[in-house]
C-alpha cells in the first residue's frame, strides 16, 4: 500500500467534487424569468452536491465489492484506508448538503413572496 495509491484516491475524490461557485454565465443560463440569480445559484450547489454524494456512494459500493472475497491482505488493507476517507468525505459532504438545501428553500420563499406582492 503505497502513499501514492492513497494520494491518488484523494485527488480523485476531491476532482469530482462539485466546485464551489458557478460562473455568473452558467448561473444565468439556468436562470428562468421570476428567478433570482441567488435561488438558481443556489439550485446548482444543491445539485452538485447530491451529485457528488451519488458518486461517493457509488465509490463506496465499488470498494466494498472488492473487498469482498480480496485474498490479499495488503489490498483489503488499502481498500479500508479508501472506505474510511469515502465514509468522511460521506458524512461531510451530507452535513454540508442539508445545510444548502435550507439555504435554498430560505430562497424559494422569497421568490415566492416577491411573486405574490407583483
Amino acid at each position: 500500500m503505497s502513499r501514492s495509491s492513497v494520494n491518488h484516491a484523494r485527488n480523485s475524490v476531491a476532482a469530482n467534487e462539485p466546485s464551489r461557485g458557478e460562473s455568473e454565465a452558467e448561473v444565468q443560463k439556468h436562470t428562468h424569468k421570476g428567478t433570482s440569480p441567488e435561488l438558481a445559484r443556489a439550485l446548482a450547489e444543491v445539485k452538485g452536491q447530491a451529485q457528488f454524494l451519488l458518486y461517493l456512494a457509488d465509490q463506496i459500493e465499488d470498494s466494498l465489492r472488492q473487498l469482498d472475497g480480496e485474498p490479499d491482505p495488503g489490498h483489503s488493507t488499502f481498500l479500508c484506508k479508501i472506505l474510511g476517507m469515502y465514509s468522511n468525505q460521506l458524512e461531510t459532504k451530507h452535513q454540508g448538503l442539508g445545510e444548502k438545501i435550507s439555504e435554498t428553500c430560505q430562497e424559494i420563499y422569497v421568490t415566492m413572496r416577491e411573486w405574490d406582492l407583483s
